[in-house]
């Protein structure tokens, strides 16, 4: 009888210790500093930002009158409105695109186990180390008509017929700047795609290799699915990157010629700060909010239902 009470006792759970009011604030204490530093940063003019786009907003003092909608109507009449888009929807497709196709292939070269590769991996990352601002001033320069690297390249070669003016045509104004705004951001596609195919366990390849399997085989059956959720993952940033691009843009064309390569950040950086409508730029702005959230929404319910395919598998 003594055993069985002693047996009981001993597999009895252990009592919580209870934690003391003061410990279990201590935390909550020490990062409120950085909490309000965040919301001062973050939250305010988010929020400033959505009241400025239902408001006239009266410079300098910054007073603000309720207009309801009538920043928003103003937008989707503007007859800049509908190009503007359509050049943004190009933007977007293409960066992202050319990004992607760049990181990817250089994330399956630097993948191979050759001598060397270590080095190669560090200059590849160098473009994505430049500052944004020194990296448009180098494509300036290269792109230049006159003294420009690529024109006067073209001409030693014999083809001075394709020195062109890139970045006063309007042809070629937008693709140019797509090219050095890719060749400054695929770096970050590369490391991503990277690291997830460092995770993938090498004994798929191997026992795919000993069932017959070729090249295509193990990369569109083994690769591709078990990099799913890091391509949409980048996917998606990328989206957002190029959403919120400005200073590629900026340095190198300022929008035009004319504004063949204005985009959506751009078109709200000229209403708010040259034509001083803060109450356009606000709602303008408030829009590529809700697109970003409508962004983050989508992988939510991609990674969602990914998790239960994984769960059922």
């Amino acid at each position: 009888m003594t055993s069985a009470v002693d047996n009981s006792v001993a597999l009895a759970p252990p009592k919580r210790r209870r934690v003391p009011v003061r410990r279990r604030i201590v935390p909550y204490v020490l990062i409120m500093p950085g909490m309000l530093l965040l919301a001062a940063m973050m939250v305010y003019p988010l929020i400033q930002t959505v009241v400025f786009s239902f408001a006239k907003v009266q410079l300098p003092t910054f007073r603000t009158s309720f207009i309801g909608l009538k920043n928003f109507t103003q937008i989707f009449g503007s007859d800049n409105l509908q190009p503007m888009l359509g050049r943004t929807l190009f933007w977007i497709v293409g960066t992202v695109v050319l990004r992607f196709i760049l990181g990817f292939w250089a994330a399956l070269t630097f993948n191979a186990t050759v001598k060397g590769t270590i080095v190669l991996r560090i200059l590849c990352i160098l473009p994505w180390t430049v500052p944004s601002i020194a990296s448009a001033n180098l494509w300036r320069w290269l792109l230049q008509s006159d003294t420009g690297l690529i024109d006067q390249t073209l001409k030693v070669l014999g083809l001075p017929h394709l020195a062109l003016n890139w970045l006063a045509d309007p042809r070629t104004a937008m693709p140019v700047v797509m090219v050095a705004y890719s060749w400054a951001g695929f770096p970050f596609i590369m490391l991503l795609l990277l690291a997830g195919m460092q995770g993938i366990p090498k004994e798929s390849y191997e026992a795919a290799k000993v069932d017959g399997a070729n090249w295509w085989q193990l990369f569109r059956h083994i690769t591709i699915p078990s990099l799913r959720g890091v391509i949409i993952v980048a996917i998606l940033l990328e989206i957002i990157s190029a959403l919120n691009s400005f200073d590629m843009l900026y340095v190198l064309t300022t929008g035009g010629p004319g504004n063949s390569s204005q985009i959506l950040s751009q078109f709200i950086y000229q209403t708010g700060f040259t034509s001083f409508n803060l109450g356009g730029a606000s709602a303008l702005s408030t829009l590529l909010l809700v697109v970003a959230f409508g962004i983050f929404l989508l992988y939510a319910v991609l990674n969602s239902r990914s998790t239960q395919r994984e769960g059922r598998s």
